[in-house]
């Protein structure tokens, strides 16, 4: 069997919450309980759409870098067109810091530039990127 980390974590935040903090006594105690039972929630939902999230903003920044491929470096390009060594939290992880890092670059050279086309571009992205990764974490 292939057990549904993110089911057990979403399982496991609802026994907190409804069956051992109202058991407590303080209220930091309950805050505390409360707040651990969110993480967890939070938790499960990156075991759940994590490395999906992290894969539709690699794709969408390669997008980007091709529309912005002339301010490119020839080591940014080389990183750009690497592929993913595999598809574990870790390796997606690095490849999506390591494209973010040169979006970062990119999006300064294009506003000193000021390619306004590019510059929304990227933008939109960034708007795409928070929705994608917004955290809600309530059971």
């Amino acid at each position: 069997m292939i057990p549904h980390t993110d089911d057990a974590l979403r399982m496991l935040s609802q026994r907190l919450m409804t069956q051992l903090l109202p058991d407590l006594k303080t209220i930091y105690s309950l805050s505390d309980g409360a707040l651990i039972g969110l993480l967890i929630n939070a938790i499960a939902d990156e075991m759940a759409e994590g490395i999906q999230r992290r894969l539709d903003d690699i794709a969408e920044m390669k997008l980007v870098f091709e529309a912005g491929e002339a301010l490119l470096s020839d080591s940014d390009k080389e990183v750009v067109s690497s592929p993913l060594p595999s598809f574990r939290l870790t390796d997606v992880d690095a490849h999506h810091d390591a494209l973010t890092r040169i979006l970062v670059s990119l999006h300064e050279k294009v506003e000193d530039k000021k390619m306004e086309v590019l510059n929304e571009s990227i933008w939109a992205y960034l708007r795409r990127h928070t929705q994608r990764h917004k955290i809600t974490a309530v059971p």
